[in-house]
């Protein structure tokens, strides 16, 4: 931000978290604060809703508005103390119409005449009126008088004479519009002084522009409004969607095609993992787990065998008991695991899962003989579905065993080997919930 760049409004900068980058003299001015001593701090700090605290102690009522700069990761704090604001404008027409940013004037005493009449009539409750006159909204806007538009918003928007734009201004609202409209009469039907929204006009001269609109009122009869177009912000972030949308796609093929690898060597593996996933993903959702842990118990469900890869075919594949340097070999798959997804970009539960599935409570598992606390409530739901999925499931060494025993394995080391909840919950969704493994 430009140190000349200086003008009524106060303008702040923070980071998307909140700290601040740095703000205009207008701000220290308003605050007392050097913008050396605002460097770092966090916003609310300094902001409490309508207010800002000064250095001194002070409150001054203030009215902001928040702009995304979404390409550099900012934030930009645009502020103005009400009172002042409104001085300047009746005593310096010139400062109002050089403001930076496009601003309307609005004459809204007939629209305040019109509310008083209708507490008269129906009180607070207009959504009711609205539902039973829906054409009334018309009757609201036409009360809305454009007294006089800035130099930058005649720029902006107005490709003809100011007379014909004012007679015709909510002309350029498209009908889509109207729902959203009358949300924001009735919140300053309400006593909502400041509102903020978004809408569609349509400019003759340029198509359907997507419009933020920040209205405050500074009196019962004038308001000012703001109309900033975020058209190619609005566009920005539906490519910005889009590609999250695409990436997320991608990743899930990657790792689908990574679980998949190991069915060219051991197509049991390939299924165990699959099943073991969904039944781990449920157990997730029962235990109320957030959208994105539940999806890093997936993806570390679908991979935590992937170290088998490393481990020769005719171990793997054996039809009888293994030796005990056999036990050991496979013993080294999450390890070999960890190693093979460690450089890839996973949440760190999904390494968790991969490296310490074959953990138990009671530190008889391994790799690190880890107990109790020392494992993790994902890596513990893992745990129960693999051995649920493994003892119903056919071995090259033994039929499978069955889902009845399968259950009674898990609940008879239930809070020893397992944690309680997730047992429990694995068997109520087999014996309550209809779930199977397929």
């Amino acid at each position: 931000m430009k140190d000349d760049l200086e003008f009524e409004f106060s303008v702040l900068i923070t980071d998307l978290h909140g700290k601040i980058l740095n703000c205009n003299k207008s701000f220290e001015e308003l605050s007392g604060y050097s913008k050396e001593e605002l460097k770092g701090v966090d916003i609310e700090e300094v902001l409490k809703k309508d207010n800002l605290l000064t250095k001194n102690g002070n409150k001054v009522t203030i009215h902001y508005h928040v702009f995304p700069i979404v390409k550099e990761d900012l934030s930009v704090y645009v502020l103005y103390d009400v009172k002042k604001l409104k001085e300047i404008y009746e005593e310096n027409l010139m400062i109002f119409q050089e403001a930076p940013v496009p601003i309307i004037e609005l004459d809204i005493e007939n629209l305040m005449v019109y509310f008083d009449t209708l507490r008269r009539i129906v009180g607070e409750n207009l959504e009711a009126y609205f539902n039973t006159y829906p054409e009334a909204i018309f009757e609201f806007i036409h009360k809305i008088k454009l007294v006089r538009m800035n130099n930058v918003f005649e720029k902006e928007y107005v490709g003809f004479s100011f007379e014909n734009f004012k007679e015709n201004f909510f002309n350029y609202f498209t009908a889509q519009n109207l729902d959203i409209v009358k949300r924001e009469i009735i919140k300053f039907y309400k006593g909502d002084k400041k509102l903020d929204f978004e809408l569609e006009a349509y400019d003759p001269s340029y198509g359907i522009r997507d419009l933020r609109c920040i209205i405050s009122i500074f009196e019962e009869k004038k308001a000012v409004a703001y109309i900033v177009d975020v058209t190619e912000q609005k566009h920005l972030q539906k490519e910005l969607k889009n590609s999250v949308s695409k990436l997320e796609r991608y990743s899930q093929q990657i790792i689908k095609t990574l679980s998949s690898i190991i069915e060219h060597k051991d197509p049991y593996t390939a299924n165990h993992q699959r099943r073991v996933a969904e039944l781990s993903k449920r157990i997730a959702q029962e235990m109320g787990f957030s959208k994105e842990k539940i999806n890093a118990i997936y993806i570390g469900a679908l991979l935590h065998d992937i170290g088998k890869i490393a481990i020769p075919t005719e171990i793997l594949n054996k039809p009888g008991k293994l030796t005990p340097i056999e036990f050991e070999i496979v013993k080294t798959h999450p390890f070999k695991g960890y190693d093979i997804l460690k450089n890839i970009d996973f949440p760190p539960e999904v390494l968790d899962i991969v490296y310490h599935h074959h953990e138990r409570l009671d530190g008889t598992g391994y790799p690190d003989g880890l107990k109790n606390g020392d494992i993790s409530l994902e890596v513990g739901i893992i745990s129960v579905s693999d051995v649920v999925d493994a003892m119903s499931s056919h071995r090259p060494y033994r039929p499978p065993l069955g889902i009845d025993t399968a259950l009674s394995e898990i609940e008879k080391w239930k809070g020893i080997k397992y944690y309680e909840e997730v047992v429990d919950i694995c068997i109520r969704l087999f014996r309550e919930k209809g779930f199977n493994l397929s």
